[in-house]
């Protein structure tokens, strides 16, 4: 069988040897030989007896126990577990499938919908903490609200309470297995109210869902298969090493009754320890005081505070009152709002493909095949756009929808002093609260689905709030529109004052302990991006804004986000979903949308008489970092347990990076081409780099260097549409980052020797060969023109170009639209890779690393082995380099102010001039009749300038031009 599903599977993406006499490559030779000498069963030898390593024998018989430790987050977690035997022998029949089902079930009945009715919890999961020969361990993980961390005891007595459900569901299931009378096993079939009915077909679901996921799942790279392949060879043998877990012939006849049965009935308080991690029970623990009866002399060596011998966690051990345990034990009055999870009508029937697909894309996978992009379909002005691509590559009955709502006021604020959107902290917070209430307020509901297969998210991004939703294609439509009509409830009635209340707890938490719980290596790069592409003031502002957000805020700004007209979608959906069906979803999508929206809101740009200004496009932003200047950020970290420090450095190109598609031929030939050479630059680099300071110098712990890519958007206000200095659109940003973790080396020498690292590696580029040169370039480029694997990642890979630019191309030129967009930008990017020189590389490099004129910022974090001077003699080390030193938030906020975001490369003879007067220059007609009179008004406007003589010769470029 290992040898039947990988190679067909995988022989697309391997690469082939050219020997004709034989097919296979060197890799095939190995799988298929590996499969051949592979024994079919497994390795393990007969079962191991039970001995868990965790037992009440080891606390004198005194479970449950209590164990609290010490968070190193703002976290209110609650942990349960209960020692079970090994289920390495039931393989399929694993007990763990059906009780991690019903436990960690969030549907209507669940305890999880109990709780979280109650405001108790907000998160469960269940499964194995540990699957050991002799024994397992099964976890259930709760996260609890304000609420429930104060009544923690009513959530375990909720879940014990459904452990004894599902004991005595599956004890009369047992029975009536096992009754010797004529005709029960047929009733028992046909009443969907009877036990055994109830838990067959339970176990019926989980083995359809598994063995759909199985077979209707696109392999991932070989490379990531192999370790896991080569563990379940060993434990189960080749003939069920891929489809261990998948229960492919699992049936309601093949129901392990009697092993679930044995292992529900050890879901006892008798049975089970207790872990509670959140601060206000330590603090709990410390105040209590320790009674010195004659009772507990005996087990004060067991009990109390401790600290853990490895990592030196501190926790505490006490017993549970016996008052508590005996309401846990308590087996009656049962909570009738409990009970066994329904029918799921989202398990899909029909996996039949697209009757639009020719006849050779329904035959198999087509992995090697050609990309094709999405097809434009509805180009609507007044609402959006709609893509569709149907799946001709995968061969699934899965499709993906990606809903982008371009609003606003998702995170910017209308001023109409200014006439223009701005970014506003406070109204992004309320939108991610708001779309966290409605996940919540959708989990019981959404959650059959979720098991079946159909995923879906809502998120907020600097383009808008986008809408996800992937899976199997049967109910994919009609389930988003199920999920938008929620959305687009004009009462907002999925908004609970419950769910407000525990999502800005969270993130408050979130925000209040960020900078007292990350790594230094974190804290670097936060500090970097505050400076470079954060508009807001960072966590400390976000968690003072929190805390005046409340239930009706939210509820006022879910209104504002709904009637603002100004709302445009961009909408792909990729798959097994026809063009016609496609339509139909997106159609609905208007309708449900556009009435909700107040024509009478319309308060985006406006138009005049003169000119027609463009729509304001919300996206993404980041700021220029100034030429020539080197930006060094010290900070102390605010994590008392951290005790490493950190530098990461980011070299900003000053050249926008490649984006596929411009009016200036020279300057999109120069981009590409430093496109191609950093991205070649980083891979070269990242190997001589990890080798010198991690494994010779042995500087720090984790030592990286890395090629990134960040976007800015620049939107026009009415002021700037009148500067053409300012280049509308999405522009990519290229950067080198390289960072180090130490706990050996303060940052400043950190920063200083990957200095010296950089000067020794540009002498290393000057001794390359051109092989060498095109042996990393053929790598890069080959690796670029992979053929995406899955469908999800093949859609967003087209979403992402879709965001980014079509409102820069398509609101300007719809002739042939389709063709513009930058579809083939990673085929082109390939190939001017494969081009490159040792000139190109190395001018690339002078530009962004080594030259006068280069921009970076350096991030120093110091952990509790380091202190921050004030004086920081190394910022001083370079030669002829402009250092600014910043220590504080206060003064990287002021160095930001001087920041202009990138892409607007205003002049700056306009920047200075009032409106009207900017407005008058750019009349060229008038301009050519008045130059000298003109000049002499520049000259008089800008008296603030410090330079005359730079004053003169940039008014009279401006007078030439």
């Amino acid at each position: 069988m290992l040898k039947q599903w990988v190679l067909p599977k995988f022989s697309a993406i391997i690469d082939r040897s050219k020997n004709t006499q034989n097919p296979l490559s060197k890799a095939e030779q190995l799988v298929s030989a590996a499969a051949n000498e592979s024994p079919d069963d497994s390795y393990l030898s007969p079962p191991i007896p039970y001995n868990p390593p965790l037992h009440s024998k080891f606390q004198s018989n005194t479970w449950p126990i209590l164990l609290t430790t010490l968070p190193l987050q703002s976290v209110r977690k609650l942990y349960m577990y209960f020692p079970l035997p090994s289920v390495k022998q039931y393989k399929d029949q694993s007990p763990y499938h059906i009780i991690s089902h019903l436990l960690g079930h969030e549907g209507p009945g669940s305890c999880f919908a109990l709780l979280q009715n109650a405001e108790l919890i907000d998160a469960i999961s269940v499964g194995p903490r540990l699957e050991e020969p002799d024994h397992s361990l099964l976890q259930i993980n709760i996260s609890l609200t304000v609420k429930g961390e104060q009544h923690w005891e009513d959530v375990v007595s909720a879940i014990f309470e459904y452990c004894y459900l599902l004991h005595d569901s599956v004890k009369s299931a047992k029975e009536l297995k096992t009754k010797p009378k004529m005709g029960i096993e047929k009733e028992s079939n046909s009443d969907t109210s009877c036990p055994l009915a109830q838990i067959q077909h339970i176990w019926e679901e989980v083995s359809r869902v598994n063995s759909l996921r199985f077979h209707q799942t696109s392999p991932g790279p070989a490379l990531s298969l192999a370790p896991s392949l080569a563990s379940t060879v060993r434990r189960y043998g080749t003939k069920m090493s891929l489809s261990m877990g998948s229960l492919l012939n699992e049936s309601k006849d093949t129901l392990p009754l009697n092993t679930l049965y044995e292992f529900l009935k050890l879901l006892t308080p008798q049975n089970c320890f207790i872990e509670r991690c959140s601060q206000s029970a330590w603090e709990g623990k410390q105040k209590e005081e320790i009674q010195k009866d004659n009772t507990r002399i005996k087990l004060s060596q067991i009990f109390g505070f401790k600290k853990e011998k490895w990592y030196g966690v501190d926790y505490h051990l006490s017993p549970i009152d016996e008052e508590i345990v005996q309401k846990w034990s308590r087996r009656t009055n049962r909570n009738a709002l409990l009970h066994l999870p329904k029918e799921n009508p989202f398990i899909p029937t029909d996996l039949s493909l697209c009757e639009d697909l020719p006849p050779e894309a329904t035959k198999g996978p087509r992995i090697d095949m050609p990309i094709r992009p999405p097809t434009l379909v509805i180009n609507d002005k007044n609402f959006g756009r709609l893509w569709h691509k149907l799946d001709d590559r995968y061969c699934l009955p899965k499709a993906s929808l990606i809903l982008l709502l371009r609003n606003p006021a998702s995170q910017h604020k209308w001023d109409q002093h200014k006439d223009s959107w701005l970014f506003c902290s406070n109204t992004g917070l309320h939108s991610s609260i708001l779309i966290d209430v409605f996940h919540d307020a959708l989990a019981q509901t959404t959650y059959d689905a979720e098991l079946a297969g159909l995923h879906w998210s809502m998120s907020r991004s600097p383009s808008g709030i986008i809408f996800r939703c992937f899976g199997y294609s049967q109910h994919l439509t009609r389930f988003a529109i199920q999920i938008l009509e929620h959305f687009f409830d004009k009462e907002g009635s999925f908004i609970s004052e419950k769910h407000v209340r525990t999502n800005k707890d969270l993130m408050i938490r979130y925000y209040s302990s960020y900078l007292k719980s990350q790594r230094a290596d974190n804290y670097a790069s936060y500090y970097t991006n505050l400076l470079t592409s954060s508009r807001g003031f960072g966590v400390e502002e976000s968690s003072a804004l929190l805390e005046e957000i409340s239930f009706n805020s939210v509820r006022k700004h879910h209104q504002t986000l709904l009637g603002l007209s100004e709302t445009k979608a961009e909408c792909l959906i990729s798959g097994n979903v026809s063009k016609i069906d496609a339509e139909k979803f997106f159609l609905q999508a208007q309708k449900l949308m556009t009435g909700l929206m107040d024509k009478n809101q319309h308060i985006g740009l406006s138009y005049n008489n003169a000119n027609k200004l463009p729509s304001w496009i919300p996206g993404p932003f980041e700021r220029a970092l100034r030429e020539g200047e080197d930006v060094n950020l010290h900070f102390q970290s605010q994590n008392p347990e951290e005790q490493n420090g950190a530098v990461q450095i980011t070299f900003q190109s000053n050249t926008p990076g490649f984006k596929g598609f411009g009016r200036d031929s020279a300057q999109m030939k120069k981009s590409i081409i430093q496109t191609a050479a950093l991205r070649s630059l980083c891979h070269i680099l990242r190997e001589p780099l990890f080798n010198e300071l991690r494994t010779k110098e042995q500087l720090g712990y984790i030592v990286n260097g890395h090629y990134d890519i960040d976007f800015s958007t620049i939107s026009l206000t009415r002021d700037q549409a009148l500067d053409d200095s300012i280049t509308i659109g999405t522009t990519p940003i290229n950067s080198i980052i390289i960072y180090i973790l130490s706990r050996k080396v303060p940052p400043p020498i950190l920063t200083k020797r990957i200095d010296e690292f950089l000067e020794s590696f540009r002498e290393r580029l000057v001794n390359l060969s051109e092989e060498e040169i095109k042996n990393y370039t053929d790598v890069l480029s080959k690796n670029l023109l992979k053929p995406i694997q899955k469908l999800n990642a093949e859609a967003d890979d087209h979403f992402a170009k879709i965001a980014r630019y079509s409102p820069e191309i398509l609101d300007n030129d719809e002739v042939n639209a389709n063709q513009s967009l930058p579809w083939h930008s990673k085929e082109d990017l390939a190939a001017a890779m494969q081009g490159l020189n040792r000139i190109q590389l190395l001018d690339a490099w002078d530009a962004v690393v080594a030259g006068k004129n280069r921009s970076r910022v350096v991030s120093h974090v110091y952990g509790s082995s380091f202190k921050l001077e004030s004086n920081i003699l190394l910022d001083k080390h370079g030669i002829n380099r402009n250092i600014v030193s910043i220590d504080s938030t206060k003064k990287l906020f002021k160095q930001r102010e001087k920041l202009s975001q990138y892409g607007s490369t205003r002049r700056y003879i306009t920047a200075t001039l009032p409106l009207k007067l900017q407005s008058f220059i750019k009349d060229k007609s008038k301009f050519i009749c008045v130059s000298v009179g003109t000049g002499l008004l520049l000259y008089a406007a800008n008296m603030v300038w410090n330079n005359r003589e730079e004053k003169n010769s940039v008014a009279n470029r401006k007078i030439k031009s």
